[in-house]
């Protein structure tokens, strides 16, 4: 298998990586705190499909950018844009959920 052509990794683009990163495990952290505030099963439902995609998603990004390797700004890039992909599937579910149930719903 041939060599993929060697990163650039510059300071601006490793600390893009490293906020995406921690943005990212802020937002699981908000789903863990909504899950303390009223236990419901839509709130541990979330809990769990955010702890097996964005936790190691963010983890991925911020180590990635905090410690700037070849490999690991390669994992960081494949990951933001597994997040970015990841993202387009919840926006299109949430417009045809409210396409199909309304606005209201």
């Amino acid at each position: 298998m041939a060599n993929p052509p060697p990163v650039t990794v510059t300071l601006k683009l490793r600390a893009r990586y490293a906020i995406a990163g921690a943005t990212m495990l802020a937002l699981w952290g908000a789903s863990l705190i909504a899950l303390f505030r009223g236990a419901e099963g839509s709130s541990v439902l979330m809990l769990a499909a955010a702890t097996v995609t964005v936790l190691p998603l963010g983890f991925i990004m911020l180590s990635g950018g905090v410690s700037g390797s070849e490999a690991g700004m390669r994992r960081a890039g494949m990951a933001l844009f597994a997040t970015g992909v990841l993202l387009l599937l919840i926006v299109s579910a949430e417009v045809i959920r409210r396409i199909v149930f309304g606005a209201g719903g």
